[in-house]
């Protein structure tokens, strides 16, 4: 059978193991929040907290015909990229290494099909990947950015068209959620120290994503900034961990800011405090838009004058977020006849609509299904967790022994590239810890979205790194 045709059959039936939270629901699960994306394409629609990147990109697959569309296309991205990082990740056989430096279609294919439909069997069976990939918002994007980096920054067997599509996915991945920009910052960090001869291609999603941000924005708001109300969040965080009052006490008496009406009775809960249709957020006379100005002006100040109390309670948000990881909060059908539905009657014909309807998720009825399987993911998350870190101690440990004869040489390349792998995940998850929990709220939603890039490494690389008998000496 022709290489490439099993390839994409691989791809194909991969993707479709990981659509099955989807299939049995009924219909691709929702937020509240998917109908701003239903509705971002729409002419005159802009949202102030969400990037314009993921509703237009969305489009390009539904075309206000159905939301399966947007999943389906989701779920193959997960699965192509599961192939690169399988192909970069597969010792070379012995035979071809001493032909080629490069791989032969022959020598990889057929290993790689193999262990491809396997892992995305087991991350369809056991991990919280089928459920973000079938989710309609930009969630799973978080994970695509950081193996988009790993592939641009360590992979060997890219060839050119591959490496223009990770950094046309990379940017996508990266634009569609402001904290993917901290997630893909951690990740190149991770490049810079373990492997900077590639950085420069590697940066490379980054840039075209803070690009496409500003013009955007610009677009929009008529402001060409990264997140021009971003300092609302920042503020809602900051008075959720009791940061806010004592600067407003303090300055209150010299400054006009809005905020000072509220210095008692400001909302300790930091999603009350954005969310709330009477709080200081949407009480305000231009709403958040209206706010981000004194805003950003507030969170300077708290900024200079507690940075140590905003540390630590910002690192204290990042530890209770690096661990919630249920799927709960995805889940349920909280408001979604009065955001969701309304965006696809509008939009799409009656048949979506009905089918909508007709899922276990309106029906709510998704939550109480899932139980068992948010339980097992959670205990395979942290078994993966830490037979993930046995395998980088014995990987590490394996590189530092290594010595220097010629026919080790690939060998320590791919242990090198074996820690490289495992740092980058836990840098990339880590980071988004940081990035939802420090900066926003912990969420078990916001954790789920990527904890289940850690259970890659016992999957792909215990069989490879695990001690094997030495040789005789001859």
């Amino acid at each position: 059978m022709n290489s490439k045709l099993i390839q994409l059959s691989c791809i194909v039936i991969g993707g479709l193991s990981l659509l099955w939270p989807a299939i049995y629901n009924g219909y691709p699960l929702l937020y509240s929040d998917s109908h701003v994306f239903i509705s971002q394409p729409v002419a005159g629609f802009m949202n102030w907290d969400k990037p314009y990147i993921y509703g237009p990109l969305i489009l390009l697959f539904h075309a206000w015909q159905t939301l399966w569309l947007v999943v389906i296309a989701q779920a193959l991205l997960v699965s192509h990229l599961l192939w690169l990082v399988i192909v970069t990740l597969t010792p070379e056989p012995k035979a071809a290494q001493a032909v080629s430096p490069r791989p032969s279609l022959v020598s990889v294919t057929w290993p790689v099909a193999k262990r491809h439909l396997l892992i995305c069997g087991a991350l369809a069976l056991a991990s919280t990947a089928p459920w973000f990939v079938s989710f309609l918002m930009p969630d799973i994007f978080a994970a695509i950015a950081v193996l988009c980096i790993f592939l641009l920054g360590f992979s060997t067997r890219l060839n050119r068209v591959e490496v223009v599509w990770l950094v046309v996915l990379g940017a996508l991945a990266i634009a569609v959620h402001l904290s993917h920009l901290v997630i893909a910052a951690a990740c190149l960090l991770g490049v810079l120290c373990l492997g900077w001869r590639r950085l420069a291609v590697a940066v490379l999603p980054l840039a075209c994503a803070i690009a496409l941000l500003l013009g955007t924005n610009l677009y929009a708001f008529q402001n060409a900034a990264i997140s021009p109300h971003g300092s609302v969040f920042m503020l809602a965080r900051l008075s959720g961990d009791g940061n806010t009052k004592e600067i407003l006490e303090k300055y209150c008496a010299q400054k006009n800011w809005y905020l000072c009406a509220w210095v008692d009775r400001l909302p300790t809960d930091s999603d009350e405090f954005l969310w709330n249709g009477k709080g200081p957020v949407w009480s305000h006379p231009g709403g958040p838009i209206g706010l981000a100005p004194e805003a950003s002006e507030i969170v300077s100040y708290v900024l200079r004058t507690r940075p140590w109390p905003v540390l630590l309670s910002g690192l204290n948000n990042m530890a209770q977020q690096l661990w919630m990881i249920q799927l709960g909060d995805t889940l349920h059908s909280d408001h979604l006849d009065v955001t969701v539905a309304k965006s696809v009657r509008q939009h799409f014909a009656a048949a979506e609509l009905e089918s909508m309807n007709g899922s276990r998720q309106m029906k709510n009825t998704l939550v109480a299904d899932a139980v068992w399987f948010s339980r097992l993911n959670v205990g395979v998350f942290y078994c993966a967790a830490v037979f993930g870190l046995y395998v980088l101690f014995v990987a590490w440990r394996k590189r530092t022994t290594q010595r220097n004869h010629t026919h080790a040489t690939l060998e320590r390349v791919h242990t090198k590239l074996v820690v490289s792998f495992i740092l980058i995940l836990w840098l990339g998850v880590v980071a988004n810890a940081f990035a939802t929990g420090a900066l926003s709220k912990p969420h078990h939603r916001y954790q789920a979205r990527i904890a289940w890039l850690l259970v890659l490494p016992p999957l792909l690389l215990l069989r490879n790194t695990v001690p094997s008998a030495a040789p005789k000496p001859t």
